[in-house]
């Protein structure tokens, strides 16, 4: 493909590897035979937990009065989700915006003749729902309390970590196994382990659509479903004859 540079799999693998080495200040001596290659393994774990933000928006005439609607309606927002059994510290205000409206300017006119006709107020709220069984009943309470925004659902788990400790050997293995393949092809035997580097990556943040909230005549179903987990390492291995 025009403009485009592809690398075989045993290339990519040693060049990514030996970033990672490179990164982590680890660096192969001169007289040394080593071979440097990615390894992975993943797990699939339900999530335990939901984070969705709700929205409240409101307008008046002015600010003042836009904001105390606002906060009226954000109140009763706040309180019934805490009756859906949410711990406090699990609801957490995450914006607050005031902004003014304009008139439409009439043709030719300057930017400066727009008329202010009144104020808007969003206020967003972060739930983390620890009960998936309850997410949707959560979200029909928060629309029937004012809710009329909503902006994405996240899932996660409490200890990643620790439900990655099944897939670390794998990935060890994995990595070997890898090393294994390129030596045979070289001619070589893979010696010992000279060096092991887990590789730390954010997790990929989930995309938030925001869907304006509808009046809900039926229980809102949502599924949890399943998350992949991935670790990667990268791995130098002795090279030997």
């Amino acid at each position: 493909m025009k403009g485009s540079l592809r690398l075989a799999a045993p290339v990519a693998a040693l060049l990514i590897a030996q970033a990672a080495f490179a990164q982590s200040g680890a660096h192969p001596s001169g007289d040394e035979r080593v071979i440097e290659v990615i390894g992975e393994a993943s797990v699939n774990v339900t999530p335990d937990f939901a984070r969705l933000t709700l929205g409240v928006t409101t307008t008046g005439k002015d600010a003042r009065d836009a904001l105390a609607a606002n906060a009226k309606a954000v109140g009763s927002l706040v309180a019934a989700i805490k009756g859906e059994g949410v711990a406090p510290a699990d609801i957490q205000t995450s914006d607050v915006s005031i902004s003014p409206t304009f008139a439409n300017p009439q043709q030719n006119a300057a930017p400066s003749a727009r008329a202010i006709t009144g104020y808007t107020v969003a206020n967003m709220v972060t739930v983390t729902a620890r009960d998936l069984s309850r997410v949707g009943a959560l979200i029909d309470k928060a629309v029937e309390s004012g809710a009329n925004a909503m902006y994405g659902i996240a899932y996660g788990e409490t200890e990643p970590s620790a439900l990655l400790d099944k897939a670390r050997p794998e990935a060890v293995a994995d990595a070997r196994r890898k090393a294994e393949i390129y030596a045979g092809a070289a001619g070589a035997r893979v010696g010992r382990v000279l060096a092991l580097t887990e590789e730390t990556n954010a997790p990929p943040t989930p995309f938030q659509r925001r869907v304006f909230a509808q009046s809900a005549a039926a229980p809102t179903p949502v599924e949890a479903g399943q998350d992949r987990l991935t670790v990667t390492i990268g791995a130098r291995f002795e090279l030997i004859d």
